[in-house]
């Protein structure tokens, strides 16, 4: 009875740290770069 028990707790764990990650708030550290031009040459069709 025991052993069912704690299998019972670790698989509630297991999907409660699941249900944590997808509705925690996102942690990258993505710089912040913001509206880049384009620095390429032009097309020269008109």
């Amino acid at each position: 009875m025991n052993g069912l028990q704690q299998r019972f707790i670790s698989m509630v764990e297991y999907i409660s740290d699941a249900i944590a990650r997808i509705f925690s708030p996102s942690n990258d550290d993505f710089p912040a770069t913001g509206a880049v031009p384009y620095a390429g040459d032009p097309s020269n069709k008109e």
